[in-house]
């Protein structure tokens, strides 16, 4: 019987009966799936390591293809986020991507870094959640292989343009200039549609391009530390955001549309 041990963060939990399933993120193997037996009854002993959002030490062992969790401690609790309905939502919303974005046993040492930096950030109120949800986006799909070029525009190549537009999938800038002469290019009939559609332009601002850049290369443990005036350039930054990673994922997800739909209410 093979015992490990792994810090890990909470990002699903499933009930069947008294017995909980536990789907966890780790830096070294991954994203794994423990059985916490009885964890569901309120006299269990492994009732305060397996509540979602708990950051913990967990020991179990593998039994065939199951690992059972045999015990462990609290690292962190992010007692906050149960307490704000908009805190809440991100949180599941953060935690559904960072299950897409990790496997089993592949290190995801970076994706558990900054779900619990985004944990932490809306945890003790120091940014703003709508700050947060954008910059978790934006890193999240930059360290998951979609990194945009945001040195040079891709058109002119010249590195002194003031950069208008992102080409999102493409993950390049344009300036003003070639994006008009990119709307000033004719396409055959044919095939105008499917391009208009596949292409998706985002415009920013050079305080935008500049939280972009940040964004892509701050340290985790200062990601969140930076301005955007209130108005245009944070309207453009967490619209680019959202659309930037839903975008290369392919999909939305429900807990992002429930989000949206409480904070119409």
């Amino acid at each position: 019987m093979e015992h490990l041990v792994a810090d890990g963060l909470v990002i699903r939990t499933r009930d069947i009966g008294t017995d909980r399933y536990l789907t966890l993120v780790t830096p070294e193997m991954g994203r794994i799936t423990l059985l916490s037996k009885g964890s569901h009854s309120l006299r269990s002993e492994q009732r305060g390591i397996s509540q979602l959002y708990t950051y913990g030490n967990y020991e179990f062992y593998r039994r065939g293809d199951f690992f059972i969790l045999k015990g462990g401690s609290v690292n962190h609790s992010f007692h906050r986020l149960s307490r704000d309905i908009d805190l809440m939502n991100l949180s599941a919303y953060f935690c559904e991507v960072g299950y897409e974005l990790t496997d089993e046993g592949e290190p995801a040492n970076e994706m558990l870094r900054l779900l619990l930096n985004a944990l932490y950030a809306m945890d003790e109120g120091r940014y703003s959640p709508t700050l947060v949800k954008s910059v978790f986006e934006l890193r999240a799909a930059f360290s998951a292989g979609y990194a945009p070029t945001l040195e040079i525009c891709a058109g002119c190549r010249g590195a002194g343009q003031t950069a208008a537009y992102l080409d999102v999938m493409n993950g390049s800038l344009l300036c003003a200039e070639c994006f008009q002469k990119l709307q000033d290019k004719p396409h055959p009939s044919t095939d105008y549609d499917d391009i208009r559609e596949a292409r998706i332009l985002a415009r920013i601002t050079p305080a935008v391009h500049a939280a972009l850049t940040y964004v892509s290369q701050a340290p985790l443990a200062r990601l969140f530390a930076f301005e955007l005036a209130e108005g245009e350039d944070t309207h453009l930054f967490e619209s680019l955001a959202e659309t930037y990673l839903l975008s290369h994922l392919g999909h939305g997800f429900d807990t992002l549309d429930f989000y949206h739909t409480m904070r119409k209410l």
